[in-house]
């Protein structure tokens, strides 16, 4: 009879050791996660204050410094080849993006040299001497290419309305003649005739506010007087027979004019090879010079048609003279176009 309540009071004990084993292993496991966890933030702490960490960041923007530099480098060389090769100014989108790459290559290059401050290395700094300078270079061949044609310029149609439109400026001379090189020739049927203006000529000041630095202004007119083959204009540069026998050639136009100024009738005015038909003109075609070119040393202008050169020989003339020839070269195109009509109605 006693065996049996000695069995239950062994069976209490039991579950009394078990429960307050399970009540020990709860706090156990509540400290363990908490040091797991400090574990973890002090792990994280050491990663991001790893040394390895800012050196790979360094040699990261070293290397995205010298990628942007040569992609500025190659956008600025075509940029350049273009112009050259169409006679234009530089295009202004791919300038911009050509600045855009050089900023870029500044950004990362200035990064990558203060994380080379605290974590030297050998390789991130050969790359940012490449990368800085040719970043530098091309933003400021971009920038200066901008600024060229960004500059405010005026559009006129011609260099002649704009002067007789604009307010009158001091010491600007703004008579209808003008001293100057003054040309004609004529040859099969074709007239060419070439005209200076002096610096302080309206025309000429007109004209040197649309280019990018100042030149010394002529224009060239040629007339199809009635040619039996047609007449082609094959390029608008003219050579100048100097008196000491040398010979000088005219410069480039395109790339002298802003981009603004730079329109359609511009273009038109400027382009290689030109066709006038019979009765029409090529008129105030620009001839560009240096600015301290002397005009009183030329003595003949040649000019470049498809059927061969037209010599247009001329000299210095003062005001009155030039309005006495152009008064005796427009009577005397009167008087053969009276007579030409004249035997025209006879034999008709």
């Amino acid at each position: 009879m006693s065996m049996p309540r000695l069995h239950r009071h062994a069976h209490s004990t039991h579950r009394r050791e078990r429960r307050s084993t399970s009540a020990e292993t709860v706090p156990d496991r509540a400290r363990s996660d908490t040091s797991r966890r400090s574990a973890d933030r002090h792990g994280s702490v050491r990663h991001r204050r790893d040394p390895r960490v800012g050196a790979a960041n360094g040699r990261t923007a070293s290397v995205l410094c010298l990628m942007a530099a040569f992609l500025a480098f190659i956008t600025t060389t075509v940029t350049e080849l273009i112009a050259h090769t169409r006679q234009e100014p530089a295009n202004m989108l791919l300038s911009l993006v050509a600045g855009l790459f050089a900023l870029a290559a500044l950004a990362t290059g200035g990064y990558a040299q203060t994380v080379q401050l605290r974590y030297w290395s050998r390789r991130v700094r050969n790359r940012l001497l490449i990368g800085l300078p040719v970043g530098l270079l091309t933003l400021a061949i971009a920038s200066m290419n901008v600024y060229r044609q960004q500059v405010p310029v005026e559009k006129p149609d011609a260099p002649v309305l704009s002067a007789a439109l604009a307010p009158g400026l001091a010491g600007e001379d703004r008579s209808l003649f003008k001293p100057g090189w003054y040309g004609e020739g004529q040859q099969n049927g074709v007239l060419a005739v070439v005209t200076s203006y002096e610096e302080n000529a309206a025309e000429a000041r007109a004209f040197n506010r649309i280019v990018t630095e100042p030149v010394a202004y002529a224009v060239l007119t040629v007339i199809n007087l009635g040619s039996p083959l047609p007449v082609v204009l094959t390029r608008t540069r003219v050579t100048l027979l100097l008196e000491s026998g040398e010979e000088v050639q005219s410069l480039e136009v395109k790339p002298l004019m802003r981009l603004a100024a730079l329109d359609e009738r511009m273009r038109q005015r400027l382009a290689e090879p030109r066709t006038v038909v019979p009765g029409a003109m090529a008129a105030d075609i620009p001839v560009c010079l240096d600015s301290h070119f002397r005009w009183q040393r030329v003595r003949a202008v040649k000019v470049a048609l498809q059927a061969g050169d037209l010599l247009v020989a001329g000299r210095m003339l003062t005001a009155e003279e030039k309005r006495a020839q152009m008064e005796k070269s427009a009577s005397g195109k009167n008087a053969v176009t009276n007579l030409s009509a004249e035997t025209w109605f006879k034999d008709l």
